[in-house]
């Protein structure tokens, strides 16, 4: 850990969310906090004769990025007197920024989505491309989402991706004094499989097998580290990856799913599943990409 976790603020209420849950998440582990807010410019416009100016000048969106970080400021001094912050106004498209100061950080947090306005559009599709571009964990916070005791749900699938997510899903369990959910889907093509139940027996079988293993070598890498022990409790589910996630997820305080995935033609979990999960969950999802080298 390096002790930097980087927060998306817009002045929406999910970047207020966000806020919290990044408060929350800091207190455990007392990183340093870094409220970032990216202010962009409406352009002037000469278009077939007609010439458009800003709205406003330059120093009124510099005055107001500021004033944003120092309300956020003041909540987290509010919620935590103890964390330090890190105000960051910058001129930019807000996912390249969040990306950039991703860099190093032990988690970026965002909300689900953002005012949308000209002033500040912030989230929204901004938490979609930080999905790819986040050079760290990306953590997504949303609207309805709260803080519970649940456990930490993670999808699983046997690939590089599906191994760090749950690393990252150990690692925390650990901090928060909780124990992990790890689900790995299987689907059957062909209906007519399904009738086949050796079949499907082989196959679940194979799947419950790869998961234990996953879950022993992560559990092994963990023994080596500072990491309190954490119970791992194995899911096998039938059906596609994100329904299988979601569906054993509702009393989850973090849904943990890799960037990418296996890619196989009969057990598909994650690429296009985290984005899946990410819409349509309303719990905080973190997503894992792989280590940087």
């Amino acid at each position: 850990m390096t002790g930097r976790i980087v927060v998306g603020i817009d002045g929406s209420q999910q970047s207020g969310n966000a806020l919290e849950w990044a408060v929350a998440r800091a207190r455990l582990g007392g990183e340093q906090l870094e409220l970032l807010n990216a202010y962009t410019l409406v352009p002037e416009l000469n278009f077939y004769g007609y010439h458009g100016v800003p709205s406003q000048p330059v120093d009124w969106y510099v005055e107001f990025s500021g004033q944003l970080l120092e309300a956020a400021a003041k909540r987290v001094r509010e919620l935590a007197p103890e964390l330090t912050c890190k105000l960051t106004s910058e001129l930019g498209h807000p996912a390249h920024l969040l990306a950039e100061a991703s860099e190093g950080a032990d988690a970026v947090v965002v909300g689900r989505r953002g005012l949308g306005s000209v002033a500040s559009a912030l989230m929204g599709s901004v938490s979609n491309r930080l999905t790819s571009q986040a050079k760290c964990p990306l953590v997504v916070v949303g609207e309805d989402d709260r803080p519970t005791t649940g456990p930490i749900v993670v999808g699983v699938d046997g690939s590089e991706y599906g191994a760090n997510a749950l690393r990252y899903a150990i690692t925390e369990a650990a901090v928060r004094g909780t124990t992990v959910r790890a689900v790995a889907a299987y689907e059957l093509l062909h209906p007519a499989l399904r009738d086949d139940p050796e079949l499907v027996a082989r196959m679940r079988a194979d799947v419950e097998q790869e998961t234990a293993a996953a879950i022993a070598h992560a559990l092994d890498e963990a023994k080596g580290t500072d990491t309190a022990p954490v119970s791992v409790d194995p899911v096998a589910v039938e059906g596609p990856a994100a329904e299988a996630i979601l569906s054993h997820a509702e009393d989850a305080q973090l849904i943990v799913v890799g960037t990418h995935g296996k890619g196989l033609v009969r057990r598909i979990l994650l690429g296009s599943v985290s984005r899946q999960v990410l819409n349509d969950t309303n719990r905080p999802v973190a997503i894992i990409d792989l280590p940087e080298t």
